[in-house]
């Protein structure tokens, strides 16, 4: 967050943020009551995914087209879907890569970030073989606690000492905005995990009110963010990097400590965005090559290949701060932002008003944009550091 900040600057940052966040917020919304009109209208109790809202809601429509192209808009959401987790652990192979080689750089060995890259590949596809939710609750309430910790350690490393805030940006160069705009999208693209967590409660409509976990968890989230990437940037200006745990002192131990701590936890968070995708994909895989004669060894394979191509992306560049905004540019503006606003045009037609429409094509505008120029920077950016690290050698 705090490169987000510098990508948008002290004051101008804080108000974007805010409407992204408001935005990605609203669109929650939008996706549960999408679904839920589906689940009203079946005579039998369904559970629909993400891309199965999308492809019953264009079922429904009065489009042809829609109709006609249900299905394959829901397997290119499956796509999107397996490519933000692809992406998330992408970033976690650079993130623990980035911390770990500061820590071993700090007693006197730096082997290189590709090497690191190498190292803990055995202990992510160890723990990409946890198939169980059983098994990853409690990795992931592990992960959980950690990060909390981590957030508490870096909001105060980077209060400490603060220089005068006139030596920030207070608005951000142009060029920088869907940069911004795709680091922000990451962080909040936890839209997939809305449809799921609403069907496990036990009382799924308080979920959404008022008061509920939604409406609480994001207001949390959201002054978190806020917090986090104002201070970290405040502290530690242009110089502040794509994991602000990157610019904690080198050599103090309370610092070491957090980046070994924060690692572990990324490191467990791996398992579940892997078990994720591999939910999604690996049904639809069985589908088309299925039945296996020995289903268990294809499912160790099958698990090993996606592991071994996150680890492959990971080694094109080192810049955490490039991939994280290509993830939310690509897949943040597409998932959390344009599908849930035209899931509500098209199961509102003919109830429309000028509000609703002027809305939705306000934010299906804003991610459009943001998915092409976002990514586009993106690209270059991380196109551009791989040249310069393969020239340094």
């Amino acid at each position: 967050m705090g490169l987000a900040f510098k990508s948008g600057g002290m004051l101008l940052g804080p108000i974007v943020m805010l409407i992204i966040a408001l935005m990605n917020f609203h669109c929650q919304h939008l996706l549960i009551r999408a679904c839920i009109k589906i689940t009203d209208k079946e005579p039998v109790e369904v559970l629909p995914s993400f891309a199965e809202t999308v492809q019953y809601t264009f079922e429904d429509s009065k489009s042809k087209w829609l109709q006609k192209h249900s299905k394959s808009l829901a397997i290119w959401t499956d796509v999107f879907l397996i490519l933000a987790e692809y992406g998330f652990c992408v970033v976690y192979f650079i993130f623990v890569s980035r911390h770990l080689g500061e820590i071993l750089a700090d007693y006197g060995w730096d082997p290189g970030y590709r090497v690191i890259v190498a190292i803990i590949l055995i202990p992510m596809l160890l723990s990409s073989f946890l198939g169980s939710l059983k098994l990853l609750m409690p990795v992931s309430l592990t992960a959980n606690v950690i990060m909390w910790i981590g957030i508490v350690l870096i909001l105060y490393f980077s209060s400490i000492d603060l220089p005068p805030i006139t030596d920030r940006d207070l608005v951000p160069y142009a060029d920088r905005l869907p940069l911004f705009f795709g680091i922000v999208l990451f962080a909040f693209e936890g839209i997939p995990f809305i449809i799921p967590l609403r069907m496990e409660m036990k009382n799924p409509d308080s979920f959404t009110s008022r008061w509920g976990i939604l409406n609480i968890t994001m207001i949390i989230v959201i002054s978190l963010f806020l917090l986090v990437g104002f201070f970290a940037y405040w502290q530690w200006g242009d110089e502040v990097q794509g994991s602000a745990f990157l610019n904690m002192p080198e050599s103090e131990p309370l610092s070491q400590a957090t980046k070994i701590l924060v690692s572990i936890g990324i490191m467990l968070s791996y398992a579940l965005h892997m078990y994720i995708s591999f939910e999604i994909a690996y049904p639809r895989f069985h589908q088309k090559w299925g039945p296996f004669k020995h289903p268990s060894l294809i499912i160790y394979i099958y698990r090993t290949v996606a592991v071994l191509i996150t680890y492959a992306v990971a080694n094109i560049s080192s810049k955490l701060g490039t991939f994280i905004s290509l993830v939310g540019a690509l897949t943040g503006a597409i998932l959390a932002l344009l599908l849930p606003a035209v899931l509500e045009l098209v199961s509102l037609y003919g109830q429309l008003t000028y509000y609703v429409i002027i809305k939705d094509v306000f934010i299906i505008v804003v991610a459009i944009i943001t998915a092409i120029a976002g990514t586009i920077l993106s690209v270059i950016d991380i196109v551009k550091d791989y040249t310069e690290e393969n020239e340094e050698k």
